[in-house]
């Protein structure tokens, strides 16, 4: 059963940054890419929580669920702000060398 819900987190994962790349080329703003990949942390946690209690078929398997997907999606929301940052950064001293 853990293993399908790993499953379901890689997919999961996957699935966001995916959405968040495609936003990112279409609008060029990473920020606001990081910013969807942060609320959707908290919706896929939410479902993800759901599916494991009725996998599991414990109350518990809520938190499981929760647990599992919400903090690797809100540790990968941290690491695309902080890369936006540094590329916000570049960007600035670039600009001005020229």
């Amino acid at each position: 059963m853990t293993q399908l819900l790993m499953l379901l987190l890689i997919i999961s994962i996957l699935s966001v940054n995916l959405i968040a790349f495609f936003y990112y080329r279409k609008t060029k703003n990473i920020y606001f890419s990081a910013f969807i990949i942060l609320i959707s942390a908290g919706v896929l946690g939410i479902v993800e929580g759901f599916i494991a209690m009725i996998i599991l078929k414990d109350a518990f398997g809520f938190f499981f669920g929760l647990n599992l997907v919400g903090c690797y999606l809100l540790i990968n929301s941290l690491i695309v702000f902080l890369i936006a940052i540094i590329v916000s950064i570049i960007k600035f001293f670039k600009r001005l060398q020229k």
